[in-house]
């Protein structure tokens, strides 16, 4: 199991944006770098209680989120949490092609089982060279037919000596226009925001947006005080990609408003949008 953190927060605020991208601007080929596994046990636990059970619970009752691509998946897999491959195959089906890496061997097995009746490949493989390749030597035509979701654990990891590290390959397909979707996190409260000014730097003149969850570091890591955040960057898309993001997010801080933890730095969870 390549993702420790599945259903936490974390997960809520990626897999929550991208399911909606998916929806409502589906590319032709989806790539993901570090894709993990398909499928997870949706459990009960400290982190999870707080992310994806908790949001299962009150979703329903917020007129964003009760219409969301990311609620109707969670509910048609009962007990199970799905992956951000789980998602874009739910979402594109046989409409799209795909290229899932990853590194640990069980997720490569779990991801060839799930992507078997689609036209997908799976690499067991540093995502951030693998897709780094494919792309110079893509024999796609539009690179903005393509959406590259990049979800590294560390952004600067290099796994080969010629290969990007996962915000280089952010930034250089973000130049080449291709839509990137990249995660990012942070621990600390001055580093919010920090991928939009690294990406923008890199990238000046693409069009990017930011949108980032801020939350008490214990519902994420249980025991470890202060603050813990994450967010996303939308390269190359549109304004109603961007505007239903911020729309979610405005949304999940909403349903948040009530999960409280006195005396922590930050108590409650909140959302903003970025700007360069």
């Amino acid at each position: 199991m390549a993702n420790r953190h599945f259903a936490a927060l974390g997960d809520v605020w990626k897999h929550l944006p991208l399911a909606e991208v998916l929806r409502l601007n589906p590319p032709r080929h989806y790539w993901e770098t570090h894709a993990g596994s398909a499928i997870y046990p949706l459990t009960e636990g400290p982190a999870r209680d707080h992310g994806a059970l908790r949001f299962l619970a009150r979703a329903a009752a917020d007129p964003v989120l009760a219409e969301s691509a990311y609620l109707a998946a969670l509910r048609a897999l009962p007990g199970r949490y799905p992956g951000s491959a789980t998602l874009a195959l739910r979402a594109l089906q046989a409409a799209a092609d795909y290229v899932f890496c990853d590194l640990d061997p069980d997720s490569a097995s779990g991801l060839r089982q799930a992507a078997e009746p689609f036209a997908a490949r799976v690499l067991e493989a540093d995502g951030a060279t693998a897709i780094a390749r494919l792309a110079a030597s893509s024999a796609v035509d539009r690179p903005s037919e393509v959406l590259v979701h990049i979800d590294p654990f560390d952004p600067h990891e290099r796994h080969t000596a010629d290969g990007p590290t996962p915000v280089e390959l952010a930034a250089d397909l973000a130049r080449r226009g291709f839509r990137v979707f990249y995660w990012y996190g942070y621990d600390t409260p001055e580093a919010r925001g920090w991928a939009l000014a690294d990406l923008a730097g890199r990238a000046p003149g693409v069009p990017i947006w930011c949108g980032d969850l801020m939350v008490p570091s214990p519902f994420v890591y249980p025991g470890r005080p202060g603050a813990w955040g994450c967010g996303i960057v939308l390269a190359n898309a549109t304004e109603a990609e961007a505007g239903a993001c911020e729309a979610l997010g405005r949304a999940l801080e909403r349903i948040s408003a009530d999960d409280i933890l006195p005396g922590n730095q930050p108590e409650r969870s909140t959302f903003a949008v970025i700007s360069a």
